[in-house]
């Protein structure tokens, strides 16, 4: 693990020259926790950058460890590579359920397609809340290796249908037979909003606009030959980001403007404009900038 006393030293060093407008300045869209939004909209008694750092290391309050986190992650500075260390430390080694979870979606934020690898495990995790951020995170991360598990969490019909939904989002970044037909057959699960999300899902990775019949979807897929043309029309997929209203405090605070996460590419996958090819991505280096 990382030295704590190294952590603290360097964490200074990182944000000691950044000025107090920047160090205050979160900017998040990212789902929170409920006690999260009270952590971003502190606006009249703002944690400072140190203070921050000390919360994501303490060692004997689990709620101080979760609030550091989510504060400097969804900072202007919460990408540099110090800091994604200590996620990835946090994935692995946090005990605490929701620190943990805080944990993943930071590194899901900032991370590389590598780093799917260290939340992959996470799908099955005994808590709701970590297997939930585990796939909302796969979204942000592009990494094939990750496939076969997201199928198995949208197959599960014991799993809750927020971490399934989150899943099938997550598979419509893979132009491949086994997506496809793990999602069609989401079709036809109880839950609407698992239909939804599939249904969204192929028609990222079709183009095509077919509805929630699974039958329509099977005979379109047979008639396109050769099959592997199926994708030639597939949109460019960006992950759902959170956004909402102000809140009268923020409102108030008109010297520090909410700006909201945009859709984007995850890391690892290039737009469409960028690629010729599914197979010639799949040969290339892939970009991993965020």
């Amino acid at each position: 693990m990382i030295s704590i006393a190294a952590f603290i030293g360097r964490s200074f060093l990182i944000v000691g020259g950044l000025g107090l407008a920047a160090a205050v300045a979160l900017q998040t869209g990212c789902e929170s926790l409920g006690s999260d939004v009270g952590d971003m909209t502190s606006v009249f008694n703002p944690v400072s950058p140190s203070e921050a750092a000390r919360l994501m290391i303490d060692p004997y309050n689990a709620d101080n460890r979760r609030r550091g986190t989510v504060l400097i992650s969804n900072s202007t500075f919460g990408g540099v590579e110090h800091y994604v260390a200590f996620y990835r430390d946090m994935v692995l080694n946090e005990r605490d359920p929701i620190v943990k979870a805080a944990a993943i979606r930071a590194l899901a934020r900032h991370g590389q397609p590598d780093d799917a690898i260290r939340i992959v495990p996470h799908l099955t995790h005994e808590n709701m809340q970590v297997r939930w951020e585990a796939a909302k995170g796969l979204q942000r991360l592009h990494n094939a290796a990750a496939v076969a598990d997201l199928l198995k969490v949208l197959r599960n019909e014991d799993e809750h249908s927020d971490v399934r939904v989150a899943a099938a989002v997550a598979l419509g970044q893979y132009p491949e037979d086994r997506v496809f037909q793990g999602l069609v057959a989401a079709l036809d699960a109880r839950e609407l909003a698992i239909n939804m999300a599939a249904e969204g899902s192929l028609a990222t990775l079709t183009g095509q606009s077919l509805g929630p019949d699974a039958w329509s979807w099977f005979a379109w897929y047979n008639n396109v030959q050769p099959r592997s043309r199926a994708f030639d029309q597939r949109l460019d997929y960006l992950y759902p980001t959170y956004a909402r209203d102000e809140t009268f405090l923020e409102k108030l605070a008109f010297w520090s403007p909410r700006i909201f996460e945009q859709p984007a590419s995850p890391s690892g996958l290039r737009p469409k404009s960028e690629r010729s090819t599914y197979g010639d991505e799949e040969r290339t280096p892939p970009d991993t900038g965020s």
